[in-house]
């Protein structure tokens, strides 16, 4: 009788022989190329022929997006006569602050150079959709369900301190330490059944502007208290006072040391009982600059503070607590409730200027060195604006703050799609909306983009040209969760069939647009003029000669200029726009401040090309230090009174070092 541990050394040795066998057996039977000599060409076919394989044909009159496993790829385009190409580049890493460069290259294409990618159609939820847009700022939208709501007005209220104290951080230290903190004096001066208005004891009532404390009392109570607790929810009445607080102070405009204006703020902390003094006092309320004026951006304001004090109150409910938002989610609802564009204008504008220097996603601004950049602000605003227009029932901004997440695993569960799609979706959504900007609307039931946006003029997400005739090679770098966007073109001198290369990054999506007709399309071309002799580069003026590409019986209705910064402050970024269909030569328009002159029209083909000589005073940079490029934005209207925009981004000139202040002033909400 065979021994027990002979019985399974004989049962481990024929396990293993038929292991050899099957192994074997299926090299064998493994596909080979013919002129695979080495073992790596043979590892590398059968890793790559189940993935590098199309499934289906692709239909290029739908989004394509490349289907790859390295970060170094080539693939053919066919550039067929009027056909153009929008790449769209996402950068999908999460890192702040934190770039990568893609580079492309191009050669023709001869069909016989291996491909390591493959074409595949984006699965959209609605195929051919209308991008989405932002819509025109007296659109109301009310949620009518109130069944949820609590009626806090109609409680009994308590009478209300004539005199409170108020702890408010004010310098630039450490949030955690108590010795950064002041302790104010504040008088009631207003109220009404469901707000009450304290102003800071250093500044007396007279001292503010006319009609801001009805004002504030009448938005509050008649629109702001009502639609924020209708589409939001309920604020909670943390002091018990029965009244929403709202405390008015200079101290906004002397923060961080004095380094630092802003119009207003909720401290999340103030809605929790268990955070001691300073840190928390311990109510439901507002913080509000005392320099505010009454009028519409007020309303805008409120609304988006008083978002906020929705969010940290549902957020904070005693006994079932939910994380803090994330930072760029809570500014992003906040914008999204904002009736107006008083405060998104020039941050939906900066956004459209460099979409690929923009992170979405970041957690928490102050760290990452990018609290109340505009070009971040813009693009949230834009996505959780794209987000809500997907939703049927508009019921968006309520499951949203109520969800028990926050972040990308919110944003996932919200929409039921993983992140790395849903980015490619709105990315390809922004790209609609710069082609819906950039060409006359020829179908009447769609609706026109949204051009004149406040007090700014929007043109779309910036598309990069790379016209492939001129330039075998370009690059783009991207912010992180970033989106960069290339218009791929061609001369005819060159072959049909092109092979792009691409030198990329590990978490890099692309997403391929196919154009049709191009030549509808407007376009902007500016630089500076040549001094003929050097005594005319010290004049008080700068010359920027405009080139403007428009459909034929189209005509140039408005030329815009705006000041460039992610950081730049509102007042200094404002547009100076000239209507050019009413101006003589050599006339100053006296609002911007701008000379303007139209040196040439001509056609070209199927084309207008309208020239402009435009002078700048050097006076109009003094003082901004933040400024980084200019933008130049043209409005054509078309003979059948349809409107389109381009933009182009312009360098900053060389300008005396004495004329540059050395101060600039910041002013945000």
């Amino acid at each position: 009788m065979l021994s027990r541990p002979f019985y399974i050394l004989s049962c481990l040795i024929a396990l293993i022989a038929a292991l050899i066998t099957w192994g074997v057996h299926s090299t064998k039977s493994a596909p080979r190329s013919a002129a695979a000599g080495s073992r790596h060409a043979v590892k590398q076919i059968q890793a790559n022929k189940p993935i590098f394989h199309s499934p289906q044909p692709v239909d290029w009159n739908r989004p394509v997006s490349l289907a790859c496993l390295k970060n170094q790829l080539h693939f053919p385009l066919s550039f067929s006569p009027g056909v153009e190409y929008v790449l769209i580049v996402n950068n999908l890493d999460r890192s702040t602050r934190r770039t990568k460069t893609i580079r492309l290259s191009v050669e023709e294409s001869t069909g016989e150079q291996s491909i390591n990618c493959y074409f595949e159609n984006t699965q959209e939820p609605a195929s051919g959709s209308p991008p989405s847009r932002l819509l025109d700022a007296s659109t109301a939208q009310r949620t009518p369900d109130t069944a949820d709501l609590e009626d806090e007005a109609s409680t009994e209220k308590e009478a209300l301190e004539p005199v409170r104290h108020f702890n408010l951080f004010v310098t630039d230290g450490d949030l955690s330490d108590k010795k950064q903190y002041t302790r104010l004096k504040a008088r009631l001066i207003q109220e009404s059944p469901r707000v009450a208005i304290y102003l800071d004891e250093q500044q007396k009532t007279e001292e503010l502007a006319a009609g801001l404390v009805s004002d504030l009392i009448s938005q509050l109570e008649n629109e702001v208290l009502d639609k924020i607790s209708l589409e939001c929810g309920p604020i909670r009445d943390v002091d018990g006072n029965g009244r929403f607080t709202i405390l008015l102070s200079p101290w906004l405009s002397k923060l961080q040391g004095g380094k630092t204006t802003i119009n207003g703020f909720v401290r999340p902390s103030d809605f929790r009982e268990n955070v001691a003094e300073p840190f928390s006092n311990h109510c439901d309320m507002l913080y509000l600059n005392s320099a505010l004026k009454p009028g519409q951006q007020l309303l805008d304001l409120l609304s988006h503070e008083v978002t906020h004090a929705a969010v940290s109150s549902i957020r904070t409910v005693r006994g079932y607590s939910l994380p803090d938002e994330e930072d760029w989610l809570n500014e992003g609802i906040a914008h999204l409730m904002e009736p107006g564009y008083t405060n998104r204008d020039y941050r939906i504008s900066e956004f459209f200027r460099s979409p690929e220097s923009y992170p979405l996603v970041v957690s928490d601004y102050y760290r990452a060195q990018l609290w109340r950049n505009h070009g971040c602000r813009g693009a949230v605003n834009l996505f959780l604006n794209w987000c809500h227009q997907r939703e049927p029932n508009r019921r968006f901004a309520n499951r949203f703050i109520h969800h028990r997440l926050t972040g990308i695993a919110k944003m996932e569960q919200l929409t039921s799609t993983p992140f790395p799609e849903l980015f490619r979706l709105w990315s390809l959504d922004l790209a609609r909306q710069s082609l819906a900007y950039n060409t006359p609307q020829t179908d009447v039931s769609s609706p026109a983009p949204l051009i004149h946006c406040g007090r700014f003029l929007l043109a779309g997400p910036a598309l990069h040209d790379w016209n492939i005739s001129d330039q075998n090679h370009t690059s783009l770098k991207l912010a992180s969760t970033a989106s960069g966007f290339l218009r791929l073109k061609s001369n005819s001198q060159l072959k049909e069939n092109q092979l792009i290369k691409v030198q990329g990054f590990p978490s890099m999506q692309l997403t391929l647009l196919k154009l049709e007709q191009p030549t509808q399309q407007v376009s902007l071309q500016a630089q500076y003029a040549i001094a003929e002799n050097p005594t005319e580069s010290n004049s008080e003026f700068v010359e920027i000669q405009l080139r403007c590409s428009h459909p034929v019986k189209s005509l140039v209705e408005m030329i815009s200029l705006e000041f460039n910064g992610a950081y730049l402050s509102q007042a200094e970024r404002q547009p100076r726009k000239i209507d050019v269909t009413t101006i003589t030569s050599g006339s100053i328009d006296q609002r911007s401040g701008l000379q303007i002159d139209i040196q040439d029209s001509e056609t070209d083909q199927e084309k207008q090309l309208t020239e402009y000589r435009v002078l700048i005073p050097r006076t109009s940079f003094e003082g901004k230090t933040g400024i980084e490029s200019l933008s130049w934005k043209a409005i054509v209207i078309s003979e059948n009174q349809k409107r389109s925009v381009a933009q182009v981004e312009l360098d900053l000139p060389s300008l005396p070092p004495r004329r540059l202040a050395n101060k600039v002033s910041d002013s945000a909400n």
